[in-house]
């Protein structure tokens, strides 16, 4: 009876563990086809920049001055990100458009890299190809 209970007792902690060691991404809220509800001017008042990931996984950061050159890395965009934040006092809007055959695991290095460099909110949008 004893073996059982230490049998017991060890199965339960192994299941509590790996359920405290699971961590959740906050997910943005996907754009729609819908027309939007919301006030023109106040999103035009809130400066934006574009994070694209292509479907290689190349991140290109895009700003009203600037275009940045596409990089694989991830320190690479994390930089070009917080060069891009202008704003000194409210947080900037960044919109991530990604490519519908890319991994997710771009998508989540990118809203990572926009955490980082005090983007809030994250846009995420879903295209089928970049302009060129």
């Amino acid at each position: 009876p004893m073996v059982d209970v230490t049998f017991l007792l060890l199965i339960f902690f192994m299941v509590t563990a790996s359920f405290a060691l699971q961590r959740s991404i906050e997910m943005p809220e996907q754009l729609t086809e819908a027309p939007s509800t919301s006030n023109q001017e106040e999103q035009d008042e809130v400066e934006m920049v574009d994070l694209e990931i292509d479907e290689r996984g190349m991140f290109r950061v895009i700003t009203d001055a600037t275009e940045h050159q596409p990089t694989p890395s991830k320190m690479a965009m994390l930089v070009s990100l917080k060069e891009a934040n202008t704003s000194k006092g409210d947080p900037m809007k960044l919109n991530v458009k990604v490519h519908e055959d890319a991994e997710v695991r771009f998508l989540v290095y990118g809203m990572d890299a926009g955490n980082q460099a005090n983007y809030s909110p994250i846009i995420v949008t879903q295209v089928d190809g970049f302009d060129e």
